[in-house]
């Protein structure tokens, strides 16, 4: 039963990061190559744990050995293999509830990474249309020419051409440098 419901949980857990990464797919090639990776990672991060639950399996068929065995011994048993079975089925609980709590947070910790990802993915896209979408001019910075002299030339705020090309200093424009103008 535990076992159907730590599959279970795994199963899910993978799913719930598929239709993510059906959904943000980007046409280009970076993106996917960075999707696919989070895929094989989570993928390993299972792979590696699946492998720890069928330690932790054994070790409880060893344990369901021992009890059977001592069941055949007309269930006489010494106080010490008592002693001995009870402290092997606590280690073997304690082992299973670390890794129930490993499998969340590894889980989760690639679910966030992934999300965390095509979050700023999506961002960009969604920067990079915005920006496209935008109407004005193309301007080429001239020897001699002040953010101030272009601003007055266009007829729009400097302070609105700063912020459409993110620069934080007027006085550091460079000849040849290329501004977007906005339309006023």
């Amino acid at each position: 039963m535990k076992r159907l419901f730590l599959f279970s949980f795994l199963a899910l857990a993978l799913a719930a990061t598929l239709p993510a990464q059906r959904t943000s797919l980007s046409p280009s090639a970076q993106a996917f190559a960075q999707q696919a990776q989070a895929l094989r990672e989570v993928q390993y991060g299972l792979q590696a744990l699946a492998s720890r639950f069928e330690a932790i399996e054994q070790q409880q068929a060893a344990l369901a050995a021992r009890v059977a065995q001592l069941e055949r011994g007309n269930g006489v048993a010494s106080k010490e293999d008592l002693a001995a079975l009870r402290s092997d089925l606590a280690t073997l609980k304690a082992s299973q509830e670390r890794l129930r709590g490993d499998i969340v947070e590894e889980l989760s910790g690639k679910i966030a990474a992934i999300s965390q990802r095509e979050a700023r993915a999506r961002e960009a896209a969604e920067r990079r249309a915005r920006e496209a979408q935008k109407s004005g001019y193309s301007h080429t910075v001239e020897a001699g020419q002040t953010l101030s002299a272009i601003s007055e030339a266009y007829k729009v705020p400097m302070r609105t051409i700063m912020r459409a090309n993110n620069l934080s200093d007027p006085s550091k424009l460079r000849v040849g440098q290329k501004l977007f103008i906005p339309d006023p």
